[in-house]
C-alpha cells in the first residue's frame, strides 16, 4: 500500500487536540451527551475512501486519510483483553455484539510515530472515564497479538504493520448506552497506519447522567434508572442509590411543569404477588425521597409497580434478570 500524498499541515500535538475536542466533565465509566467530538471544518480531509466518515465519538487523528471503512449493522466481536501466545487465536478475549464500525486510517511518519497515536487515544480514554480492559504497546502485547487479530476480528492493516505496534481495547457508555472501542495503531516497511472499531451494544448501562436522563425522556418518555438499588427482597434504598435519585431530582426540578410515574419492577423470581407489592413498596420509597430529600411536590410524582409483567429482558440468566430488576420514571402529563 503506497502512501499517498496529503495537502495538511503537519500537526502533532494530538493528545492536546484530542483533549480540547472532549469539552466535557470526566465521569467514570459514563460519557456525558457531550462526548460527541466537535470534528470542525478547519482542514479538508482529502482522499479519505468514497463513502466513509469518521466516527461520531471518536476524531481522527492530525493528518490521517481514510484508507477503509466498514459499518456492519448487528455482528460479532472478538476483542483482545490481554497478551496473546498463540498464532491461531486470541489467548485472553471477550465476545461482543452489536452494530459494529471500522475505520483504517493511514497517516505519513512524518506526521506521528504509531506509538505517539496509540498514547495519545490512551491519555484522552483516561482523561474522559473509560474503563481501559486492556492497553499494550511492541513486546508487551504478545508474540502473536497482531496474527490473531486478523483471524478472528478483521483487522484491515496489513500484516508488515506489527513491526512497532499499539493496542488500546476500552469500555465506555453514552447517553445510557455501552460501546467498545478497539484501537491499533501499527507501522512498518516505512509505512503506518491504525484502525478504529467502535461496537455499539445492547448491554443496558448500570449508571446514567442527567444528559443521558434528559435525552432518553425526550427520546422515548421514560427512563431506566439502574443505579437506584435495594436490600434484597426489601424496598430499603441502599446509600449508593442517593446520586441516581438525586439526578431524578435535578431533571424534575429542570422541567417544573413535568410529572412523572415512579414504576418498580422486579424479576420473576419468587411468587407473583410478593413481587407485585414489593415493587410498588420500591416505587414508593423512591417518591418519598425525591419529596422528602429533594423537595419534590407529592403530586407530580404517582408510584406503582408491576412486578415482573414488564421484562425488557429474559429471566432466565442472571444477568437478564438483573435488566428486569430495575426503576422506571416515566411521563405522566405536563402542566
Amino acid at each position: 500500500m503506497k502512501e499517498r500524498e496529503t495537502t495538511f499541515r503537519r500537526n502533532t500535538d494530538g493528545y492536546d487536540r484530542l483533549i480540547l475536542r472532549l469539552n466535557l466533565s470526566v465521569m467514570k465509566f459514563n460519557f456525558p451527551a457531550t462526548f460527541l467530538f466537535l470534528i470542525t471544518a478547519l482542514v479538508s480531509f482529502a482522499q479519505d475512501k468514497e463513502g466513509s466518515k469518521d466516527h461520531p465519538l471518536f476524531p481522527r487523528f492530525g493528518n490521517s486519510t481514510i484508507y477503509d471503512y466498514e459499518e456492519t449493522s448487528f455482528d460479532r466481536y472478538s476483542m483482545a483483553t490481554g497478551q496473546t501466545t498463540d498464532y491461531s487465536q486470541l489467548t485472553k478475549k471477550k465476545q461482543i455484539e452489536g452494530k459494529i464500525v471500522r475505520i483504517f486510517y493511514t497517516i505519513s511518519t512524518s506526521d506521528a510515530s504509531s506509538y505517539e497515536i496509540y498514547s495519545n487515544y490512551l491519555k484522552a480514554l483516561k482523561a474522559k472515564g473509560a474503563e481501559i480492559l486492556f492497553s499494550c504497546s511492541d513486546n508487551d502485547c504478545g508474540k502473536y497479538l497482531w496474527d490473531a487479530l486478523t483471524k478472528e476480528t478483521s483487522f484491515l492493516i496489513p500484516a508488515y504493520y506489527g513491526e512497532s505496534k499499539g493496542y488500546i481495547a476500552s469500555k465506555f457508555s453514552h447517553n445510557g448506552k455501552t460501546f467498545y472501542a478497539i484501537i491499533y495503531a501499527g507501522y512498518g516497511l516505512g509505512e503506518q497506519g491504525y484502525e478504529i472499531h467502535v461496537i455499539e451494544t445492547e448491554e443496558m448501562d448500570q449508571k446514567i447522567d442527567l444528559d443521558g436522563i434528559e435525552a432518553a425522556m425526550k427520546e422515548k418518555g421514560k427512563v431506566s434508572l439502574y443505579g437506584i438499588l435495594f436490600e434484597t427482597g426489601s424496598a430499603k434504598l441502599k446509600p449508593e442509590s442517593k446520586e441516581e435519585i438525586a439526578l431524578v431530582a435535578q431533571y424534575l426540578k429542570a422541567h417544573p411543569a413535568e410529572n412523572v410515574y415512579v414504576v418498580g419492577h422486579t424479576d420473576n423470581t419468587g411468587r407473583f404477588e410478593n413481587n407485585m407489592s414489593l415493587s410498588e413498596q420500591r416505587a414508593q420509597a423512591v417518591s418519598l425521597s425525591l419529596q422528602k430529600d429533594y423537595g419534590i411536590a407529592a403530586n407530580r410524582l404517582k408510584a406503582a409497580g408491576v412486578g415482573p409483567v414488564a421484562p425488557v429482558s429474559d429471566n432466565v440468566s442472571e444477568e437478564g434478570r438483573s435488566k428486569n430488576r430495575r426503576v422506571e420514571l416515566v411521563r405522566n402529563a405536563v402542566n
